[in-house]
């Protein structure tokens, strides 16, 4: 338990702890037939049940739920009527593997991510739910196409995008799975992206898209800053005495433009008139 304190993650909630099992004989039939029974020794190893470590048990009489047994050593229930299930309290992963999801913008993605959970609540496992593990895996497969819908797989600084806010997404599928699987007795700690990538029916064509929206941005930056340059030089022309004219300031600004921005090395000229 205290383990699971400690890996608890912000986004989680903690379980309810299921009711102890008060009565080790069970109800009045069983108790009749253990008056029974009771005298042959051959019925005495029967009445001895075994609670591993990090484990707990639901126990049943007739079918009906009575009390779990948390903590782990030899227990002696009477066994007329009775059926343990048990559920395992481990600290478990569970991988979603490429999962198809459809960004906040419609673009098709392949996410994979890890879901690290534990069981702690064996009447929540064991009877409230068949199969908790396909539930919490199913769930979880929802949940992450649910909370990976409102975002873009990428967007500019500043703004919230599957690349950059790992963080801020991981808090919200671990509340989001913690909600779709309480039932279970399911504790969420931690809920991870590990591989984002475009659906390959588009990976090049947005392959082909930030490699423009990158060049975009490149000339924007060597635009404003060969702007800055050109400014400075007339500038300094300026103070250090020289008498410019407007025609040589906007011919000095429109030549240091053009070699500043230009792909290819600048040409020298020489002018004959």
């Amino acid at each position: 338990h205290v383990q699971q304190q400690q890996m608890q993650s912000p986004g989680s909630t903690m379980q309810e702890p299921d009711p102890p099992l008060h009565g080790k004989c069970g109800p009045g039939l069983s108790k009749a037939g253990m008056c029974v029974c009771f005298w042959n020794p051959l019925c005495w190893p029967g009445f001895c049940t075994k609670v591993n470590q990090n484990d707990q048990a639901a126990v049943m009489y007739w079918g009906k739920y009575e009390g779990t047994l948390q903590e782990p050593g030899l227990y002696c229930l009477n066994p007329i009527g009775r059926e343990i299930r048990t559920a395992s309290t481990r600290c478990t992963t569970l991988e979603l593997k490429d999962i198809k999801v459809l960004d906040a913008k419609g673009n098709p993605v392949i996410i994979s991510g890890v879901v690290t959970y534990a069981i702690t609540s064996a009447k929540k496992a064991c009877v409230d739910v068949e199969r908790p593990h396909v539930f919490i895996s199913l769930q979880a497969t929802t949940a992450m196409k649910q909370v990976a819908s409102r975002y873009p797989y990428s967007a500019p600084v500043g703004q919230v995008s599957l690349q950059t806010e790992t963080q801020e997404i991981s808090a919200e599928l671990v509340r989001v799975l913690q909600s779709k699987t309480s039932i279970t007795g399911a504790q969420v700690f931690n809920f991870e992206l590990v591989d984002l990538s475009y659906a390959p029916e588009i990976a090049q064509v947005m392959l082909v898209r930030q490699q423009a929206e990158a060049l975009v941005e490149a000339r924007r930056l060597i635009v404003g800053a060969s702007v800055d340059m050109a400014q400075q030089a007339v500038a300094q022309l300026e103070a250090k005495g020289g008498n410019l004219s407007d025609s040589t300031k906007e011919r000095i600004t429109s030549n240091l433009l053009t070699v500043i921005c230009s792909h290819n090395p600048a040409t020298p000229t020489v002018s004959l008139q």
